[in-house]
């Protein structure tokens, strides 16, 4: 048995990167960029207004302009402004050359072809002109390698004409349930039967980490069955998440089970409540995890191992963790490592009822976990401690 700390260690060590994709810009949401992104243009390439309103010489701005002509956005021949004169123009819209300032159509009143400009407005040479690169100058830096990327990431790179980017690669998962008293929902629940959530439970946390291939079986707690769907699982995916079959009965078969399917045993049960027989195996650079079959052990699981370690592989940061200080005293009786519900509000975390690990009713109102140290006994209000924030 091993403790906490040092099962986040040595499944650390285990974390490879996958190889680099190239994927469209629309698609690299929520990736880890593979690359620094420099800026292939400059922005605006053009002088550009950002007003509506009539382009003109400064220091013609107490004479009558006969209206030239106007420059809508998406204008595609450049004009130049003649003395005498203004050019209409718009918001986002070309400048035309020569031209040294905007004076805003609210400040302008047109008379048939002519305007006349409002001169108790402070109008100032280079009024509403974005200059050449005045944004963005070619070849700077963008985004560095390692951003993960957002919806204003996006937004800057397609400003700038790129259409793809390399992108670290998500692992695909494989995810076996096992039990004989499982029955997925929407079949008759029948005596001594229970309804799988684990299945969903899974899928849901790495659907919100982005990973989008995932593959669920089912299997009895046989061993030959058990062994056979863990050695199709590692051909087709990079992950293998496990449920069930972890401790020490007589109908839990995973841990022999992943050994004869080639898989090297790392570390099995951790010093941790819930989650105590936790395995952890790898084949090559592939992750094996076998988790309690306890609904809020497989959570409690995903938040600490992991989703951690989907993050390693995938240049993301998706679990964030805080201190607070909890709102009541707790008693611990178990020299283990302890995961607890909570809600966290502030800088203040309360420790919810209904703490065993096949309660999910507190999840529903809970935010985050609570962790409790190994060496901990008793927790008096306001001590602070770890919280693990939910997705």
């Amino acid at each position: 048995m091993v403790a906490v700390n040092t099962a986040k260690k040595i499944i650390a060590e285990q974390c490879v990167q996958l190889p680099v994709v190239q994927v469209d810009l629309l698609n690299a949401l929520n990736y880890a960029l593979a690359e620094d992104i420099f800026s292939p243009i400059q922005f605006p390439a053009f002088r550009q207004s950002s007003m509506d309103g009539y382009a003109i010489y400064w220091e013609e701005k107490a004479n009558p302009l006969f209206i030239q002509a106007a420059m809508p956005a998406g204008t595609e021949q450049p004009l130049l402004l003649q003395k005498g004169k203004a050019i209409q123009v718009f918001t986002g819209g070309p400048i035309p050359d020569g031209a040294n300032c905007v004076v805003q159509k609210e400040w302008v009143t047109v008379n048939n072809s002519t305007i006349e400009i409002q001169l108790n407005n402070n109008i100032q040479l280079g009024d509403h002109i974005r200059n050449i690169g005045s944004d963005l100058q070619k070849n700077t830096l963008l985004l560095q390698k390692h951003t993960v990327i957002q919806p204003s990431h996006i937004a800057l790179m397609a400003s700038a004409g790129i259409t793809t980017v390399k992108v670290l690669q998500k692992p695909s998962v494989g995810i076996l349930i096992t039990g004989n008293e499982l029955v997925q929902p929407g079949n008759t629940l029948s005596f001594g039967k229970v309804y799988d959530s684990n299945a969903f439970t899974i899928q849901a946390h790495l659907k919100k980490v982005g990973i989008t291939q995932m593959q669920v079986r089912y299997v009895s707690d046989n061993l030959q069955e058990t062994e056979n769907s863990i050695k199709e699982l590692l051909l087709h995916h990079d992950i293998v998440i496990i449920t069930g079959g972890v401790s020490a009965g007589d109908y839990d078969y995973v841990p022999q089970a992943c050994i004869n399917a080639g898989v090297q045993q790392h570390f099995h049960k951790v010093k941790q409540r819930p989650g105590k027989p936790l395995f952890f195996g790898t084949q090559k650079n592939k992750l094996v995890f076998g988790l309690p079959g306890n609904p809020a052990a497989v959570i409690s699981c995903l938040y600490q191992y992991v989703i951690p370690a989907i993050d390693q592989i995938c240049g993301t940061h998706t679990i964030q963790s805080t201190t607070a200080k909890v709102s009541t005293a707790f008693q611990k009786n178990i020299p283990l490592t302890q995961f607890l519900k909570g809600y966290l509000e502030g800088n203040t975390v309360k420790i919810l009822p209904a703490q065993a690990s096949y309660q999910l009713s507190a999840l529903t109102n809970a935010n985050c976990w609570i962790e409790l140290e190994e060496s901990d006994t008793q927790i008096e209000s306001g001590t602070e401690k770890r919280v693990y924030l939910f997705l």
